[in-house]
């Protein structure tokens, strides 16, 4: 079933224009649509845990975003189960209240007295991505030769190997130049 935008929309009418004012959130919500990570596979909602603040400029989001991953080992290529967190800090703009000269980012408006999470969702959540996920610190990684998973089974494989280029050239051998 895939989750509509809707879904990440916070009502903050009561936070509008009310500097001082805040709210917790604790906010278990769906993968936003289309997001792909190539190296990892969302396995249930995404939590967002942290206070919306009514500022002057806006709302400012502040807090935690959490998700669990599934990855595969970088060296054994094994599936691994992890939650990433990104601390997030975003500030969110009226963009017919903020003065011409100012930019709002897209995807952070107030828009009809809500915030739409998408985009901070998308741009917390692909840096917090491991580049390398390992299975453990430890992990011996595959056999280049055969495939073989070093960490349950030792190969007769050779680190050694030889460039079939050069195998003409194996059995020269040079006069000692003594």
């Amino acid at each position: 079933m895939t989750a509509s935008r809707s879904d990440r929309l916070v009502r903050v009418t009561d936070l509008l224009d009310r500097p001082g004012a805040s709210r917790r959130v604790d906010l278990a919500l769906p993968v936003p649509g289309g997001l792909v990570l190539d190296l990892a596979e969302v396995t249930g909602p995404l939590r967002l845990t942290g206070v919306i603040e009514s500022v002057v400029e806006g709302l400012l989001v502040r807090g935690t975003l959490t998700a669990p991953l599934r990855l595969s080992c970088a060296r054994c290529l094994r599936d691994v189960e992890q939650t990433v967190g990104a601390d997030v800090v975003e500030l969110f703009s009226d963009p017919d209240e903020v003065d011409a000269d100012a930019d709002v980012d897209p995807g952070y408006e107030i828009v009809d007295g809500a915030l739409d999470l998408d985009t901070l969702l998308r741009d917390a959540l692909v840096p917090a991505v491991p580049y390398r996920p390992l299975c453990r610190e430890d992990c011996q990684g595959l056999c280049a030769t055969c495939g073989a998973n070093h960490n349950v089974e030792q190969c007769d494989c050779t680190d050694t190997i030889t460039d079939s280029r050069w195998l003409a050239l194996e059995g020269l051998r040079l006069p000692d130049a003594d």
